[in-house]
């Protein structure tokens, strides 16, 4: 029988099993939970004033606005409300936040993936303690202690703060939009793509070590995606609170291996290409989990291309020489600012310059090819496929709505490896030399007609 893993039994077999430094999340997953737990758990943090930060979202259970009553059951507290429904996690937005916050809080933060990202680095950059009340099973990012933030324009993951505790009512997921909860099945979708990515550099010798303990149980709960897909979409309690306690589940493996790694690949950086381009022009971006389970789509077909590239003969590592690497940022990026592209360049200058003096390690692994892919829960195009319509997740650019269509997905997909310094399969594609135009192309057009 398949089950959901439960975020504090994950929590209780890694420590069995001596994992070190795990966190000390209070993890409330339930029905009418949110009052009960933020009495609770503030009862038990040192005494500092209380203060919400809040997106402005309208977030409602049958017993009246989310953040009114918090207000009310802490005291009256002062509310920050960064937006009016939606905000932006750059720089001005999380000082503004810091600033207004102030030192040594009890921080309860109320809103989307992005406000908690806000709240968790306004937490420990004020060195105050933090409460995040979820909205929406819209990412597995509420509970880990990283935060994905617009640094110089690109979208970065900086360490954060674990919360200290995680609250996830299925009053107030169950009034989110059926979208954002469906959005959720979209990202832990992505999982399995992840994995293999991180697997892959973890072979290499790059980025963290791989431990598939922490991941095991997530990657087992896969086939469980349907049916808390269907959860979703008719808002069914017990069914949102499995999906909570999933994502939460996937969000403490990022913490415990210090990266996003196990939950985050090229996928993940087609997606925060894609936000990046839409919010350059001033449209608003479709739903996170929504955008890399289209993006996961693509990935797999960059798999199957790497895997027939190395089943042919002469195949030959190339890591591309520096100029040639400064033209290919400058041109990805020519469109934003100057200070954007030289992010982009730092990061991936630096993982270019690792490529070159591991050339042999790359080398190896191509010749351990297929008994490495056939180790991995990595599914096949037509499997990933089958099990996104079996969720009712979307499949193609034209799905995600308004400012979506295949030349962004083109863009995006083309130069996802040259955004940060993580190796992904894309990178594999470009050092055996198959990475271009023309593939990126073939492989939007493949996933678009299912091939």
């Amino acid at each position: 029988m398949i089950t959901v893993p439960d975020p504090a039994a994950v929590l209780a077999d890694l420590r069995g099993r001596g994992v070190a430094e795990l966190p000390a999340v209070d993890v409330r997953i339930g029905a009418s939970v949110l009052d009960g737990a933020v009495t609770d758990i503030a009862a038990t943090l040192p005494a500092t004033a209380p203060v919400i930060l809040s997106d402005g979202g309208p977030y409602r259970t049958p017993s009246g606005p989310v953040v009114d009553r918090l207000a009310a059951l802490l005291g009256g507290c002062p509310v920050v409300q960064l937006g009016t429904g939606t905000v932006h996690a750059d720089e001005a937005t999380v000082a503004r936040a810091i600033g207004t916050v102030g030192a040594a809080r009890l921080l309860v933060s109320v809103g989307s993936g992005t406000l908690t990202d806000i709240a968790k680095v306004t937490a420990q950059r004020t060195g105050s303690r933090h409460i995040a009340v979820q909205t929406a099973c819209s990412i597995n990012g509420f509970i880990a202690d990283r935060s994905v933030l617009v640094i110089s324009g690109a979208k970065r993951t900086v360490t954060s703060r674990w919360p200290d505790a995680l609250v996830a009512d299925t009053d107030i997921l169950a009034a989110a939009p059926w979208r954002l909860n469906l959005a959720g099945v979209g990202d832990l979708s992505t999982v399995p793509n992840a994995v293999a990515e991180w697997r892959l550099a973890s072979r290499l010798g790059h980025g963290p070590p791989y431990r598939g303990a922490v991941v095991d149980q997530v990657l087992a709960a896969m086939p469980m995606l349907p049916a808390l897909a269907s959860a979703a979409r008719t808002a069914e309690p017990e069914g949102l609170a499995d999906l909570a306690r999933l994502l939460a589940a996937s969000g403490l493996s990022m913490g415990i291996v210090g990266s996003t790694a196990p939950a985050s690949g090229s996928e993940h950086a087609v997606s925060h290409l894609l936000e990046m381009a839409l919010h350059r022009r001033g449209c608003a971006a479709a739903a996170h989990g929504m955008q890399v389970t289209v993006a996961t789509r693509l990935a797999v077909r960059v798999w199957r291309l790497v895997d027939r590239t190395i089943g042919s003969a002469g195949v030959r590592v190339r890591v591309p020489d520096e100029s040639a690497a400064r033209e290919a940022v400058t041109r990805a990026f020519a469109a934003f600012e100057v200070r954007t592209v030289e992010q982009c360049w730092t990061a991936y200058r630096a993982k270019r310059e690792w490529l070159l003096a591991h050339r042999s390690a790359v080398e190896a692994l191509v010749a351990d090819w297929a008994p490495f892919v056939a180790s991995l829960t990595l599914p096949t195009p037509e499997g990933f496929d089958d099990a996104g319509r079996a969720s009712g997740l979307p499949a193609v650019a034209g799905d995600l709505g308004a400012g979506y269509d295949d030349d962004l997905l083109f863009w995006a997909l083309r130069n996802s490896h040259l955004l940060r310094d993580r190796i992904s399969i894309v990178d594999f594609a470009d050092l055996l030399g198959v990475w271009s135009d023309d593939s990126a192309r073939s492989i939007v057009a493949d996933a678009a007609t299912g091939r």
